[in-house]
């Protein structure tokens, strides 16, 4: 048992560490294309903005998982995390675009409704893509 421990710890290293990456790389680019700055407003007491991004966070985070216990390789897992970031950003661009033109306001305003539906939102698409990405 020890001995396949040891095999396999490089694995969970390996693929650790590039979830992490993907995962600093989908938050960098979600703060940078969002209107509102959300670490900025956390740092404030936001409570709106930190339920909008952690939610949306888990909502990305839940399809990676699911991809890194079925995927074949860590780019196959790039890849797919890829789409879980790109649906995630979807998600955002459609309710702040289509839906609720004026969310991001609300969010900076401390509306918790909003940062609550925004990131509810994310996390039941990433919930929904999650059941899609298992083969």
């Amino acid at each position: 048992m020890f001995d396949y421990f040891t095999e396999t710890l490089p694995h969970f290293f390996a693929y650790f560490g590039a979830a992490i990456a993907l995962a600093v790389a989908f938050l960098f680019l979600y703060i940078l294309i969002t209107p509102h700055k959300e670490i900025a407003l956390i740092r404030e007491g936001n409570s709106a903005a930190a339920a909008q991004i952690t939610g949306t966070f888990l909502g990305f985070c839940v399809p990676v998982a699911i991809v890194i216990g079925h995927s074949v390789s860590i780019p196959d897992m790039l890849l797919w995390g890829a789409v879980a970031a790109l649906v995630q950003l979807a998600v955002f661009f459609l309710i702040s675009r289509l839906l609720f033109k004026e969310i991001s306001r609300h969010i900076t305003e401390r509306c918790a409704a909003s940062g609550i539906f925004v990131g509810g939102m994310g996390l039941g698409a990433g919930i929904l893509q999650a059941a899609c990405m298992v083969p």
